[in-house]
């Protein structure tokens, strides 16, 4: 794993990256894997946090060591993430978790809507994808719900087709499911909402430790976690374009 690709995976190699993951229970070694709460943290992480508190806690733009080392923490996490989700690093926004930062995102937009207006959101989204945008409703703003095809947990494409109307504003979807691991698909779903006109927000929350982001078009937001990728938690990111045009 480390060499080349031709050796075998090495677990037990793996597994040492992870302390939490020598933990015992009933004698046995143990891991709860709890996806919607975060994952497990790689001492590499842990170190690097412990670094930040003992060399570079601090105020930002101070004129001394730990402000200027905290100033290049802060660059450094931008650019990661900028190359992380194909976009630039002036277009990244950290934040305390996906629902905080998707509500925030939903009243800045909200802003811009008037009663009538149209917001698409779906069954198999995680509620921190559908709640903030139905906060918009106490202003008229109307939200229209795609169904799943219960026989494989897949989004209804048909019906997603139907709920997206020339008053469709914006189109919120998630990459994954975090229930039942559905991948949807993020590029068909974005050409419709575009077609119309819309914005396209996507919670990549769940998709993001495992496939490539890619930067659908200026009329894109993604949102993802940090708890979700081997990551300390308590920071959150969220990317979109600079440009953005609404219709009036």
């Amino acid at each position: 794993m480390h060499s080349s690709e031709t050796e075998s995976f090495d677990i037990a190699w793996v597994r040492e990256q992870f302390p939490s993951l020598t933990l015992q229970y009933n004698r046995h070694a143990s891991a709860f894997l709890d996806g919607p709460a975060g994952t497990q943290v790689p001492k590499q992480v842990m170190d690097a946090v412990q670094y930040y508190f003992l060399g570079a806690n601090a105020n930002t733009y101070g004129a001394f060591l730990t402000s200027r080392r905290n100033d290049e923490m802060i660059l450094s996490a931008r650019a990661a993430m900028a190359d992380f989700f194909n976009c630039d690093a002036n277009e990244v926004v950290f934040g305390q978790n996906m629902t905080t930062i998707t509500f925030a995102l939903a009243r800045a937009i909200g802003r811009e809507l008037k009663a009538g207006d149209e917001v698409v959101v779906t069954t198999l989204d995680h509620d921190a994808n559908v709640a903030p945008w139905r906060a918009l409703e106490e202003k008229g703003v109307v939200i229209r719900q795609v169904d799943i095809r219960e026989e494989d947990c897949t989004l209804d494409l048909d019906d997603v087709k139907r709920k997206i109307t020339a008053k469709t504003k914006l189109v919120a979807v998630g990459y994954a499911s975090n229930m039942v691991g559905t991948i949807n698909p993020i590029a068909e779903i974005a050409k419709l909402a575009h077609a119309a006109g819309a914005l396209m927000f996507v919670d990549a929350v769940h998709y993001a430790p495992h496939g490539l982001i890619c930067s659908e078009s200026a009329s894109t937001w993604r949102s993802s976690s940090r708890t979700k990728c081997a990551r300390q938690r308590t920071l959150h990111r969220n990317a979109g374009k600079r440009e953005r045009k609404y219709r009036s």
